[in-house]
């Protein structure tokens, strides 16, 4: 560490300038990580909570909407709402079941498209910080010793024997950016790969939940299907009456 201040300190105006850019810049992608980590344990902890509450009741969908009902920080139980929403808004009280299960499945996973687009923009969010902070300070400090060897060739043409001792402090006053340049970019660069594995972990829960909300449609409406031929055929051994109105329930 003091060998880096007394590289500072011997560096020029130039060099301190980049080396300040860079330290600026390191504060910031910091300051990115921390949120960035408080962000994804909070999500990752409620979507593990989901995930129990929604084995817990069974695929009960109505059921579960009233527990995650204020869960809107949640991916997964942003998710779920925008399905529960479109299924309410696209299933008529009565009509064909066919219709409902295609008109409805497709619904859900437009619904649950755009709801896993709209998580990963969420969590994707600092990331681009991150990358330029990981990508645009070892330039800068390639640019600072460059600059600052620069520097020491200019000083050995006004001397006319010039000795190690009096370029060394300069080249290494020159080689102190590289060193700024490379310890701000390689924790951005470290977390930034991290936290691509984690959205991506989380997406593809997100992805296995809507294709279980579907499952859960696809099931229930083959039920319903069955039921209402198991009627249908007992009509016609039976007088003809007037069919009561199919309900359409939600629950498993």
């Amino acid at each position: 560490m003091e060998t880096l201040l007394t590289g500072y300190l011997d560096s020029s105006w130039a060099g301190r300038i980049i080396v300040l850019a860079i330290i600026a810049g390191s504060i910031i992608s910091w300051a990115v990580i921390l949120f960035k980590i408080r962000q994804f344990r909070r999500s990752e902890k409620e979507m593990e909570k989901f995930q129990q509450l929604f084995e817990h009741l069974g695929g009960n969908l109505d059921a579960l909407y009233e527990q995650t009902n204020q869960s809107r920080n949640s991916p997964a139980g942003r998710l779920f709402q925008a399905c529960y929403r479109e299924i309410h808004h696209l299933a008529p009280r009565e009509s064909n079941m066919a219709v409902i299960r295609t008109e409805v499945i497709e619904g859900v996973e437009r619904a649950s498209a755009r709801s896993i687009a709209d998580s990963e923009i969420i969590l994707s969010r600092g990331l681009p910080v991150l990358t330029m902070t990981a990508s645009i300070s070892p330039l800068m400090g390639l640019l600072g010793t460059v600059w600052g060897i620069l520097e020491v060739f200019q000083s050995m043409d006004q001397s006319a024997a010039p000795s190690i001792k009096d370029i060394a402090p300069g080249i290494s006053a020159a080689l102190v950016t590289t060193v700024f340049g490379l310890l701000a970019a390689m924790p951005a660069a470290g977390a930034y790969n991290i936290f691509l594995v984690r959205i991506n972990r989380m997406l593809s829960i997100l992805e296995n939940l809507a294709s279980m909300i579907s499952n859960i449609l696809v099931r229930h409406q083959l039920r319903q299907e069955m039921r209402s031929e198991g009627r249908r055929e007992d009509s016609d051994d039976s007088p003809r009456t007037v069919p009561s109105p199919t309900r359409f329930s939600y629950k498993r």
